[in-house]
């Protein structure tokens, strides 16, 4: 056998693959020799009987071996021989070339980010192997051995792959509706095989992988040892993926039995797994840097900036959006500590805190609440950016921009930053996955196969996560925008004015783990006429029949987990609130990051060629000193607290002209006193140390901001009939199920007297609590769910094999139909609607009608199917943040203007005067809505045309109003139930002590509410589960040809029609509260007493601060209008048509023996990007179907060549060399589109050209 030597030999070409580097890639050799036949058992297929790319027999049908020509269901199987012709190893590899598949990454076909107003690619980068869709529906299961499991399959020990179209219930009746995609894995086999591959590719790529199987005792034991070592490098620097595989698998089949004709076998498997990436985005950075250098015009979607430079804070104000629509305050926070930071090479230009609060003085020498500045000192923000394009469309009123059709936009020029080539995040960025899994497999068979038992055990541990310093803490895409801020609130030089920046901080990530353990057990048994009856027409007719019975336990726990990368420390939170800092949740005003990006482009015309470079060095947030304004009162020998003090020139741009507490027409700038002079306070100074909290890989579990587990436990009951009745010429399917699954999850409680830190306690008295799995339905906590959900269903098919319904075979051809229904569902965690009633689990069903033909000599074979798959009550894209968001904001800012409130808790209560609950006149527009205050108007910013100043009545009539609409909007919701599951504990404000505040007022002790009922609403309410659902609907045909025309040459061509479409999207509860909430808050143009309520202060500092016009209302409603447009239009990046033809060629004779060529040509259709609107009469919105914006068609061409010889007698050795994506430069295809019609919005990078070479060598 000279096995060490073999073994020797495998290893040393492994150890050699990195110096080989320059000569590998992923393929095959055939054997070297033919083997001995190993009989299988029906629970196992033999992949040798593979012919080229035509697989012959499959277990997806029902579990026990059978030809795939007596299977009913859509059902494809790509062989070995495929993939390694065109270098698959992964999904990201192989769907592509698959029957109506599309899979996502730098590779892929789609990019299966949805169709909402932003892109989030934190699934993709997280779960590459779950980014695919098929027939348009849903990603499809991934399955190893017809196991669920989240581990990425990889060709390494990967002969085959199944792919099952839509939901089969004789495999799963939990699974997705789209089906699942199986890799088989290799099993230990009676022959001796090795094999050593080595690859080397585009951008430095290497993998290197070894097969080492060994037969041990001829016919009864044999060993394998796979390993596979992955260096993946992508066009995007300094993106990667390194992926580290061990496996190994062991048959044992001992004789049991004298009887030859019973067979038991044992099998086992061990896979370990680890995957370190930081992988490359497919979508560009957003843009908010372009629009700066563009023209002003604030009715266009291509308005700008004009290169506006804010000289300092002070001139702005809170009204950003009234100097241009574009403004933002750069997502800084007053009081959020700044790290400004070079992103090059990591170095720290300051921290800074801004003005902080901490003693400013009365003209009585009280000290100032928190949240205000200087007596007469001007609101600053601490920092400028641009916004979003949707954003500003909102702000702009852009024709349309209630209908949430404009979206943000992607960075379309690559002279600007160039996202082809650059990875924005740089190192800042990090993805990875972890496994461990065995399988274990024995099995009985008796009488020549014709009864069998089967027990498997398999167990599965698997993580994976991935963590980023740009976007938020929910690891969102990260935007590119510029510095436009000259002066800083100190009055000093920003050195970095018309930098490029992108954010980042507080940074986050996510996690997420499960354990799978699997008990299978099955029965098979074959029962034949002839046994029974002795007449040949009954044999004819009633020919065999298999009966499958199979019982399953399976365990399945998960824990998912997101955090914040960095925090605050109580201290500060202490320090600058002057309070408890307890009471601070970690994300409030967390620390945030500026990353410069290269030198200042603010002299450029233009962002075109500035070539601004991505980050490039790790960057952290360092302790150090905090740069703020100390307002701490230094009390200055001599000055009293009210003694006149003139605003010096230098500082006039701080402080109002009129501000002054005794301005009463005196000279502008004198009526001030010595409280406002910055001289008489600690001031500007680096005097703070800031220690930040630091995730650290879970070394500080005090920054999780949301974590949740579950267990799953479902017992199955399944059975199957397959008949060959009439000569095998009628085969018929049924199946039956039953399955019981009880859930039970818990979330992790936020503690709002621990700054909203997580309780991860598992042990505890109830009212903490605890984060425990629940044991039962009852005694439930409200961070707790159980459930139990039973279901039977049956499926089935039939299958006709014409030619053999008559005694002589009339046909010139082979001639099959076929008919498949089946169904299944999706156990969820629990789901509830807005008002926490139960939502039931998503369900699919399909039916499938196919036609086969093939040629006599079997050479040829085209499949037709034509399908309708449905998809119901699955979950869809809708952020109701907003929704929830303007309910909480309207009930404390009810209260705070009600009850004389200067915090949103009853212990605010005050008798005083204070700027919080004052509600000041202010202008109106023609339709009696709030659009300015009457402090801001000024000569540079006049209140706009056509408004008017209100009359002190008109101001109180207003406010009450809105009051008593609130009070209505609260008993609205209380009636049907919203507080209690939205967990708003006793609150909110006692209903019948509700009033208006002039009522409140004349006698304040009637109107005492309950104090405990008045809180702070913003961080307490959540619903656990709450859902909004859709379904789908797609149907098509399914076309499949293979063929292997001479002994040497191999076909593949398949090709899919799909029209997939949403309906039922949202829900009447969601529907109804929706209309209700905007008949009481209005519009522009439609009054509504509830949107009038005025938030964070009563002199209405900011256009954008009242109900109607906030942002979190607004893109609440955009987004809900968004999502109501998709009721009967097309799912997003859906083609109508696509095609994939594959082929090769292998010489066996004459000069260019053992040399093979091939190549494939993929062609997807035009992609809907997008529908006009139609607006109706009550301010809703329809897309005119019939007129879809379209996207351009793609192709792509793969060529490949290949040669292999006979080294030596006893090794092989193959060379293949691939192009993939031949021709293919960098290019955008569009994802979705503007109102316009013509503006790209979202886009995916293009696949482009990529080499491979891979030496395969066999002993």
């Amino acid at each position: 056998m000279k096995t060490p030597s073999r073994l020797g030999l495998a290893f040393l070409f492994a150890a050699g693959g990195w110096q080989l580097g320059a000569q590998t890639v992923a393929p095959v050799t055939k054997p070297l020799a033919d083997e001995e036949t190993v009989v299988l058992s029906p629970f196992e297929v033999q992949v040798q009987k593979d012919n080229g790319y035509q697989a012959t027999e499959t277990l997806a049908g029902t579990r026990i071996r059978t030809d795939l020509k007596d299977v009913g269901g859509a059902l494809s199987v790509y062989t070995k021989e495929f993939m390694r012709d065109i270098g698959a190893t992964d999904n990201s590899s192989l769907l592509q070339y698959t029957t109506n598949a599309e899979v996502a990454g730098t590779r892929g076909s789609y990019a299966g980010l949805g169709n909402g107003t932003s892109m989030d690619e934190s699934g993709t980068l997280r779960a590459p192997g779950s980014a695919q869709r098929v027939r348009g529906l849903a990603a499809a299961d991934n399955t190893r051995d017809f196991f669920i499991t989240d581990i990425p399959w990889d060709s390494y020990n990967v002969d085959r792959i199944d792919i099952q179209r839509g939901p089969n219930a004789i495999l799963f009746g939990l699974g997705s509706p789209a089906g699942i995609v199986n890799a088989t894995t290799r099993n230990a086999e009676f022959r001796n095989k090795h094999e050593a591959q080595f690859r080397v590719g585009s951008y430095g790529s290497t993998r290197s992988s070894v097969d080492l199987n060994q037969e041990i005792i001829k016919n009864v034991l044999a060993v394998r040892l796979d390993a596979m070592w992955n260096n993946e490098k992508f066009q995007q620097k300094p993106a990667f993926q390194d992926d580290r595989r061990y496996y190994a698998a062991l048959r044992f089949d001992p004789q049991l039995f004298k009887d030859r004709t019973w067979h038991t076998s044992l099998k086992a498997k061990y896979e370990n797994g680890d995957i370190k990436a930081n992988r490359p985005r497919i979508t560009p950075p957003n843009d908010s840097i372009t629009p700066w250098f563009r023209a002003v015009d604030t009715t266009s979607l291509n308005g700008g900036m004009g290169k506006l430079a804010v000289n300092n804070g002070y001139e702005v104000g809170a009204a950003l959006s009234a100097v241009n629509p574009w403004l933002s305050g750069g997502n800084i926070d007053q009081q959020q500590p700044a790290w400004f930071i070079d992103g090059l090479t990591n170095a720290l230009d300051r921290i800074y805190g801004g003005y902080v609060n901490v003693g400013a003085r009365n003209n009585d020498g009280t000290v100032r609440g928190v949240n205000d500045n200087l007596i007469g000192q001007r609101y600053a923000q601490p920092f400028f950016g641009l916004t979003s394009l949707s954003s500003y469309a909102g702000i702009a009123n852009l024709p349309g921009a209630t209908y949430g059709q404009y979206r943000t936009a992607s960075l379309l020029d690559p002279s600007v930053f160039d996202f082809y080539n650059k990875l924005i995040d740089g190192p800042t960025k990090r993805e990875w996955e972890n496994w461990n899994a065995y399988n274990i497999d024995l099995s009985q068979t008796a009488f020549d196969d014709r009864l069998g038992v089967q027990f498997s055990y398999d167990y599965q541990k698997y993580k994976r996560g991935g963590e980023a310093l740009l976007g938020n803490s929910d690891y969102s895409s990260p935007t590119l925008t510029i510095d436009i801020l000259k002066n800083f609130q100190d009055l000093a030089t920003n050195s970095n004015f018309g930098r490029p920046y992108v954010l980042g901080g507080p940074g986050g990530g996510n996690s997420y783990e499960s354990e799978r353990k699997y008990t299978r057990g099955s029965l098979f048994g074959e029962l034949r006429a002839r046994d029974i009856f002795d007449s040949p027409f009954l044999v004819k007719l009633l020919g065999k029949h298999r009966l499958n019975g199979v019982y399953s336990d399976e365990k399945y726990f998960a824990e998912t987990r997101r955090w914040q990368m960095y925090a605050n420390n109580r201290a500060w939170d202490s320090y600058w609130t002057r309070a408890d800092g307890n009471l601070n949740g970690i994300n409030n005003r967390a620390p945030v990051a500026v990353i410069y990006l290269g030198p200042s482009v603010a002299n450029q015309s233009t962002a075109a060629g500035a070539n601004i470079p991505n980050i490039g060095a790790p960057i952290g947030l360092s302790d150090g000193n905090l740069y703020y304004f100390n307002s701490t009162w230094t009390n200055p020998t001599g000055v009293n607290y009210n003694a006149p003090w003139t605003v010096p020139a230098n500082l006039q741009s701080m402080f109002s002209p009129t501000g002054g507490p005794n301005y009463d027409g005196v000279t502008p700038y004198s009526g001030y006193t010595q409280v406002s002079n910055p001289a008489n306070y600690v001031g500007w100074n680096t005097g703070y140390q800031m220690n930040l909290l630091r995730y650290n890989d879970g070394e500080n579990l005090g920054l999780l901001r949301n974590a949740s587990k579950s267990l799953r436990t479902t017992k199955s009951y399944a059975g199957t009939w397959q008949g060959f009745l009439w000569n095998e010429a009628i085969i018929p399917t049924l199946g039956w199920r039953y399955d019981v699954v009880k859930g039970r999850n818990v979330t992790a409680n936020s503690v709002a007297s621990n700054r909203a830190m997580l309780n991860l306690n598992e042990t505890g008295a109830a009212s903490t609590l605890p984060y425990a799995l629940p044991d039962s339905a009852t005694g439930l906590n409200s961070n707790q769910s159980y459930s139990l959900f039973k279901d039977h269903s049956t499926s089935g098919g039939v299958v006709v094999h014409l030619n053999k319904l008559l005694e002589k075979d009339p046909l010139p051809i082979n001639v099959s139909l076929s008919y498949n229904k089946s169904s299944n569902f999706q156990v969820t965690n629990t789901r509830r609607d807005i008002y926490g009633n139960l939502i039931g689990n998503p369900t699919g069903t399909t039916k499938d009608y196919g036609v086969l033909l093939s040629t006599k000599d079997g050479r040829y074979s085209l499949r037709v199917v034509k399908y309708e798959t449905g998809l119901k009550n699955a979950d869809t894209q809708l952020d109701a943040a907003g929704l929830t968001g303007t309910i909480k904001n309207g009930l404390n800012w009810r209260n705070i203007m009600l009850y004389h409130m200067t915090g949103y808790a009853w212990s605010t209560v005050t008798t005083g005067s204070n700027i919080r609950f004052e509600w000041n006149p202010a202008y109106v527009n023609q339709y009696g809505r709030t659009v300015w205050s009457q402090d801001k108007v000024n000569a540079g910013q006049p209140a706009p045309a056509g408004s008017v100043l209100q009359t002190d009545a008109q101001s109180i009539a207003q406010r009450d109003a809105s009051i008593r609409a609130w009070n209505e909007i609260q008993k609205y919701l209380a009636d049907r139930g919203y507080f209690s599951a939205w967990n708003y504990g006793v609150g909110p404000t006692t209903l019948a002590k509700l009033t208006d505040r002039a009522t409140y007022e004349a006698n304040p002790a009637a109107y005492q509410p309950d104090s405990t009922s008045v809180y702070d609403y913003r961080n307490n309410p959540a619903l656990q589960g709450f859902a909004v659902t859709a379904d789908t609907e797609s149907k098509g045909y399914e076309f499949e040809l293979t063929a292997n025309p001479t002994r040497n040459w191999r076909v593949s061509f398949n090709a899919s029609k799909t029209t997939a479409i949403r309906t039922n999207v949202g829900g009447a509860e969601l529907d109804a509260l929706v209309a209700y909430l905007t008949k009481q808050i209005g519009t522009a143009t439609v009054p509504g007493a509830a949107g009038d309520m005025i938030m964070f202060n009563g002199h209405f500092d900011d256009p954008t601060n009242v109900i109607w016009n906030n942002s979190t209302w607004k893109n609440f409603r955009s987004g809900y209008t968004l999502l109501k447009l998709q009721e009967n239009a097309a799912a997003s990046e859906l083609r109508k048509w696509r095609y994939n033809f594959v082929t090769n060629y292998s010489f066996t004779n004459g000069l260019l023996k053992g040399t093979g060529v091939g190549g494939s040509y993929r062609w997807q259709d035009k992609v809907v990007i997008g529908y006009p609107v139609l607006a109706d009469a009550g301010g809703l919105a329809t897309f005119d179907l019939s007129k879809p914006y379209y996207g351009p068609a793609e192709k792509g061409i793969d060529l490949w060549v290949s040669y292999e010889r006979k080294l030596t007698k006893n090794i092989g050795w193959k060379i293949q060399a691939n192009v993939r994506n031949l021709g293919n430069k960098n290019g955008l295809i569009p994802i979705s589109v503007q109102p316009d019609g013509q503006t790209w919005a979202g886009v995916r990078l293009q696949p482009v050209e990529e080499w491979f070479v891979t030496n395969t060598f066999t002993f």
